[in-house]
C-alpha cells in the first residue's frame, strides 16, 4: 500500500485550491451598511504538481451582508461550492486518469470587522466619505461537508475543516469611494490552517498539513465609472502534508502574477473578470493558473 501514498499528498495539495480560493482586487470594498450582496463566482483552476495534472471547475453562490457592529462596518458571509475535476494522476509506477461527477464542495461561513478607517455607513454618508488607509480582518470556516470518497485519487471535499484569516489593508487614492477616478493600493496578507483527513485517498492513512501562508497584492483604477482594472500578484508559503506521520517535503512557494477587469452596468449589477499565471514555484515542473468570473447583485 505504500506506493499509494504519494496520491494522498497530491491529493491534499490540489484541495488548498478549493479552501484557499483567491479573494482578487476589491473583495473587501468598503459598501454602505445594510447592503446585500448576492455573487456567483465561476472558476477554473488548472495545476500540474509532481506529473500529476488537474482540471477544477467550480461554481460558487455566496451571500454577503453588511452591517453596523458598534460603529464599524462589519459582514456575514455563507458560500457552497459546485463542481468537478478531471486530471491524470501521476505515480512511481503509471499515470491514470482520474475524474469526478459533480457534487457540492465544502460549506463555508465566515465575515470581516473594520478596524481602521472602514466605519458603517448610510447610502448618504457613503457617497460623502472621504476614504484613505483601511485595514480589516476576515476569516472564513470551511467545513467537510463536501463530497468525498477516499477510494477516489481526487474529490471536491477536504475531509477535514480549515480556518483562514486575512488582514485585508487598502489605501484608496481620489478621496471619495464612488469617484469615477478612483484608484486603490491593496495587499492582503493571510494564514489558513488546516485539521486532519483522518481517510486519505489511497493509503486511509491521517493526513496533515502545516499551515499555509499567502499575500495578495492589487493596484486598481477606474477609467470610468463603469470600467475599472486591476494588476494582481499572489503568492503562497508552506503547507508541507505529513502523510501516515511521513513528511512528504511538498512545501509550498510560489508566486502569480495577473490581471483583472471589473464592469459596473449599475449601482446594483457588476461583473468582474480576472486570470492569473503561476511565473514561479521552487517545485520542479510545477504550474497553475486560474480564471474566475464574478457575477455581482447589491440589494
Amino acid at each position: 500500500m505504500r506506493h499509494l501514498v504519494p496520491i494522498a499528498a497530491i491529493a491534499s495539495c490540489l484541495m488548498i485550491g478549493g479552501a484557499n480560493a483567491e479573494d482578487g482586487a476589491r473583495a473587501y470594498f468598503l459598501l454602505p451598511a445594510g447592503t446585500n450582496d448576492f455573487e456567483l463566482t465561476a472558476t477554473y483552476v488548472y495545476t500540474q504538481l509532481n506529473g500529476t495534472i488537474v482540471d477544477s471547475a467550480t461554481l460558487t453562490p455566496s451571500y454577503r451582508h453588511t452591517f453596523d457592529l458598534m460603529g464599524d462596518s462589519a459582514t456575514l458571509l455563507i458560500g457552497l461550492p459546485v463542481g468537478a475535476l478531471s486530471g491524470t494522476i501521476h505515480t512511481p509506477f503509471l499515470d491514470f486518469p482520474a475524474s469526478t461527477d459533480p457534487a457540492q464542495g465544502d460549506f463555508f461561513i465566515g465575515g470581516t470587522l473594520g478596524l481602521i478607517g472602514a466605519p458603517a455607513l448610510s447610502p448618504m454618508e457613503y457617497a460623502q466619505y472621504q476614504a484613505g488607509l483601511q485595514v480589516s480582518v476576515s476569516t472564513r470556516l470551511f467545513l467537510p461537508t463536501g463530497d468525498y470518497d477516499s477510494s477516489r485519487p481526487l474529490s471536491l471535499g477536504g475531509n477535514r475543516w480549515s480556518l483562514q484569516t486575512n488582514l485585508p489593508i487598502s489605501y484608496v487614492l481620489g478621496g471619495s469611494l464612488v469617484n469615477p477616478q478612483l484608484t486603490t493600493l491593496e495587499i492582503m496578507p493571510s494564514v489558513q490552517i488546516f485539521g486532519d483527513n483522518p481517510d486519505s485517498p489511497g493509503s486511509h492513512a491521517v493526513t496533515s498539513q502545516a499551515p499555509l501562508y499567502g499575500l495578495e497584492g492589487h493596484v486598481t483604477h477606474n477609467f470610468n465609472p463603469m470600467i475599472w482594472v486591476s494588476a494582481d500578484a499572489y503568492g503562497l508559503l508552506g503547507g508541507e502534508t505529513t502523510v501516515g506521520g511521513v513528511a512528504q517535503g511538498d512545501s509550498q512557494q510560489s508566486v502569480s502574477v495577473g490581471g483583472t477587469l471589473g464592469l459596473t452596468f449599475s449601482p446594483s449589477f457588476a461583473v468582474r473578470m480576472s486570470y492569473d499565471q503561476k511565473v514561479y514555484s521552487k517545485a520542479p515542473g510545477s504550474a497553475g493558473s486560474t480564471a474566475m468570473a464574478t457575477a455581482a447583485f447589491l440589494f
